[in-house]
């Protein structure tokens, strides 16, 4: 399964211009573990809770295959690696990685856990990864990857850097770069360095995973969705053969954000109408209040710990 797998995203990296439109069938299932986020379950209070994100999708293709993704590393190896072995996930079978962005809280463990997968394996992310990240407040920061490229592909890394939406299975893709349309949903606050020049970064490199589940709809993935959650959603609607979302989970980047800014974005994913949203990490406590608000038992927020399953 590694083999193909293998091939279909490296076809995929070698075709950065080829648009994909649409996935060819839908899968039967899929299971989603919150291996690290900025909050603990209150019945797993023993695992541990850090400003990041790390995902486990187990993805069930058709009855017989499946396929799991590692969604993003977290902040710390420690942190991580200690959650991972106090919920008894066997590492081995991860068959991907998919890093949403170039920031430390979603990538910094990457290295460790290559270690412990002990084998080769692909990791997809947008080329955009490795540029320098900084934040200027309240000074300037490095908030990018503590590793160089060369580092993750001698720890076992396959690296498939693309731009555009990859194929990992049929039902499952990514979103690749993602469209901002949306008036409200602007990506402040990022530099970086580009032909040896300080300038704005607006994070191209911010992607999503897509999956579409048989009998439910588009369920969407998102690390920080710096690109903005409701242009992230749209985004999986222009690619997959059905628009019903079923499931918005991950980080929705409003920690930040005013009241206005929380309303607009309650407003769009009311017209989105998905089944179930699972906000976490950088959706931020006033986002969170509103969505539960909004949503009632349609808003289930994501903690360390918590499984999902649909």
């Amino acid at each position: 399964m590694i083999n193909q797998l293998t091939t279909n995203t490296a076809y995929a990296a070698k075709s950065l211009n080829t648009h994909l439109s649409a996935v060819e069938s839908m899968v039967k299932g899929l299971e989603l573990t919150t291996i690290i986020e900025n909050s603990t379950s209150m019945d797993k209070p023993k695992l541990t809770a850090q400003h990041g994100l790390s995902l486990l999708v187990k993805v069930d293709l058709d009855g017989s295959n499946k396929m799991t993704i590692l969604f993003d590393t977290g902040p710390s190896s420690e942190t991580v690696l200690y959650n991972i072995d106090a919920m008894n996930i066997d590492l081995s079978a991860v068959d991907l990685i998919f890093l949403s962005h170039g920031h430390y809280d979603h990538t910094s463990a990457l290295l460790s856990v290559l270690k412990k997968i002990g084998k080769k394996i692909p990791i997809i992310a947008h080329p955009n990864i490795f540029k320098p990240k900084l934040r200027v407040e309240p000074h300037l920061k490095y908030i990018g990857l503590p590793f160089k490229q060369a580092e993750a592909e001698e720890a076992g890394g396959i690296m498939l850097l693309a731009k555009n939406p990859i194929t990992l299975a049929k039902g499952v893709l990514t979103s690749g770069e993602i469209e901002r349309n949306t008036p409200f949903e602007k990506t402040t606050n990022f530099h970086t360095i580009e032909e040896e020049r300080f300038i704005e970064d607006n994070l191209p490199d911010d992607q999503a995973l897509i999956i579409e589940v048989e009998g439910k709809g588009i369920t969407v993935i998102s690390g920080c969705a710096h690109s903005g959650i409701i242009n992230t959603v749209k985004q999986a609607q222009r690619l997959t053969t059905i628009k019903e979302i079923h499931l918005v989970a991950g980080g929705f980047h409003l920690e930040k954000a005013d009241n206005k800014q929380i309303d607009l974005t309650a407003e769009e994913l009311q017209q989105l109408n998905p089944k179930l949203l699972a906000p976490c990490h950088c959706t931020g406590l006033n986002a969170t209040c509103t969505l539960l608000k909004t949503f009632k038992e349609r808003c289930k927020p994501l903690r360390t710990g918590d499984t999902l399953k649909i």
